[in-house]
């Protein structure tokens, strides 16, 4: 399962080959602990975190980041590449339930 809700991918729309350039992402989700509790409704709510990021440049993966219950909610993550090809920048956020969130960006090589 995948969708593109609530993600968001930027990178610069054109670089020059070799140059190294970032690429900032936002993801929209609650990242639950699993040991918040509310004792009006006596409720414990389960965890429920983005637990892997992959990055993806025209098909070679090129980042990966394993995430844990310690990281806030609504995460964002940036890192750097270099410039070698025009094509397409895609990042895949996994949750606990092999829920696959994916946005996707292009850049142009000059």
């Amino acid at each position: 399962m995948a969708d593109t809700r609530d993600r968001r991918i930027r990178v610069p729309r054109q670089v020059k080959r070799g140059e190294v350039f970032e690429v900032r992402t936002l993801a929209r989700h609650p990242m639950e602990t699993g040991v918040r509790f509310s004792t009006e409704n006596i409720v414990v709510y389960p965890r429920h975190i983005l637990q892997e990021v992959l990055a993806f440049y025209n098909g070679n993966q090129v980042f990966r980041a394993d995430w844990f219950s310690a990281v806030s909610a609504n995460p964002y993550l940036s890192f750097h590449l270099k410039a070698v090809d025009s094509g397409e920048i895609e990042v895949v956020w996994i949750s606990d339930y092999n829920v696959r969130s994916i946005a996707k960006a292009t850049i142009e090589v000059i």
